[in-house]
């Protein structure tokens, strides 16, 4: 890991010898205020943006851009050469309560090689965007996105 960036107010998990305790891969960038969970796991010559929170046991492939306070919980994957734009938001659990075991409730997110999610939009857990699909700006994402596909609205419809 000689060959990353960590801006020295971003968080970093870390074991009790000080080594990382999740993995990041060569020629990442991880920018101010940033928190990287215990167990994430991210490729090489990725940029996490300012702000960004990325939860216990996130994947991220290689080359993703992750632009500034986007949030990323637990069950999310992403592939490679993903574009996540500003505040966007995923869940993982469909039915939330501030109380009571929600195992049961737990969802997982895909964003498959090439997709981009544009700024403002919220996926709701469960879902899989396909290869090289496009989610527009201030969407929410209720339901998979095919292949080279483009939605956008409240709920996200197919346009393209």
């Amino acid at each position: 890991m000689s060959k990353v960036f960590v801006h020295e107010s971003a968080i970093v998990d870390r074991n009790d010898d000080g080594t990382f305790a999740c993995e990041i891969g060569d020629g990442t960038k991880v920018w101010a205020f940033s928190h990287i969970s215990r167990g994430a796991k991210i490729g090489k010559d990725c940029v996490i943006g300012e702000g960004v929170h990325v939860g216990p046991g996130v994947v991220i492939g290689d080359r993703v851009k992750v632009q500034n306070h986007a949030i990323l919980y637990k069950g999310v994957t992403i592939g490679d050469e993903v574009f996540i734009g500003p505040n966007v938001v995923t869940t993982n659990d469909l039915f939330p309560r501030a109380v009571g075991d929600w195992e049961d409730r737990f969802k997982k997110t895909v964003i498959k090689n090439g997709a981009s999610v544009g700024a403002n939009a919220t996926l709701v857990c469960g879902i899989t965007l396909e290869e090289g699909c496009m989610v527009g700006a201030g969407s929410v994402v209720t339901k998979d996105v095919p292949r080279a596909a483009l939605v956008y609205g409240n709920p996200a419809r197919m346009k393209k």
